[in-house]
C-alpha cells in the first residue's frame, strides 16, 4: 500500500508521544493498574499515538480538527486496527457524544491544544458533565521543577494543575483524584501531567 506523504510538523513526529519510551510506559502502566479498556484521544495529529493505544486499549477513539490530517493518519497507519473509531471535528464539540457509553474503565489523553487553540478547559468540563472518573493525561503541561521539559500557554496562560483545579475537582470531587508529573521524557521531551481517581 502506497502511502501518502506526510508534513513535517513538529520535532520526533514519527512515534507515539513524540518518541517519549517513558510516557509510553507509563500509559501502559495506568492501562494495568486501572484495568482500563478504553481510550479517548483528542488530536489525532498523523496518528502515531494513536495507533500505539490501540495495540493495548480494547477501543480507541480519537478526534481531529484538520481533515488533511486525518486522512493521513488513516491511510497511513490506523486503518490497519479494527478496534480504533476516528472522528473529524472539534473535541470541544464531539467529546459529549464519545463519552456517552464511557465508564470509569476509561483513559483520557487530552492532546488537541495547537497554538492559540486550546480546548482544555472545555473538554475537562465535558468530563464533568459526563459523570465518569477516568484516567486523564494531558500532554504539554508545565512541570514545576523541570525547565527541560516543554510546555504550552494559551494566551499567555501557561498549562498549571492550578489553572485547572476547578475542573478537576468538577471531574472526581475535591481531594478524590491523585496528580503527577512526568520528571523523565525522550524525544520532544514535553511535560505531561497525570490525573486518577483515588482507588476504593
Amino acid at each position: 500500500m502506497t502511502k501518502l506523504k506526510e508534513p513535517l510538523l513538529m520535532a520526533f513526529q514519527n512515534a507515539p508521544l513524540n518518541s517519549d519510551v517513558y510516557a509510553q510506559t507509563e500509559f501502559k502502566n495506568l492501562q494495568k493498574k486501572h484495568n482500563l479498556k478504553v481510550a479517548i484521544e483528542t488530536g489525532t495529529c498523523l496518528g502515531y499515538t494513536t495507533a500505539f493505544l490501540a495495540t493495548f486499549f480494547d477501543k480507541v477513539k480519537t478526534v481531529e480538527i484538520s481533515i488533511d490530517y486525518l486522512h493521513i493518519a488513516e491511510k497511513n497507519r490506523l486503518n490497519e486496527y479494527p478496534n480504533i473509531e476516528t472522528n473529524l471535528g472539534s473535541s470541544s464539540e464531539l467529546l459529549p457524544n464519545l463519552l456517552k457509553d464511557c465508564g470509569n474503565d476509561t483513559f483520557i489523553f487530552l492532546d488537541a491544544h495547537w497554538g492559540d487553540y486550546c480546548p482544555l478547559k472545555a473538554e475537562l468540563q465535558h468530563i464533568a458533565k459526563s459523570g465518569i472518573e477516568p484516567v486523564i493525561a494531558i500532554h504539554d503541561f508545565l512541570v514545576p521543577g523541570h525547565a527541560e521539559l516543554g510546555y504550552d500557554s494559551t494566551h499567555g496562560q501557561p498549562f498549571t494543575f492550578e489553572w485547572l483545579k476547578e475542573e478537576f475537582d468538577a471531574i472526581y470531587g475535591e481531594n478524590n483524584y491523585h496528580y503527577y508529573y512526568n520528571s523523565k521524557a525522550e524525544g520532544a521531551k514535553r511535560g505531561i501531567i497525570y490525573i486518577e481517581p483515588k482507588l476504593k
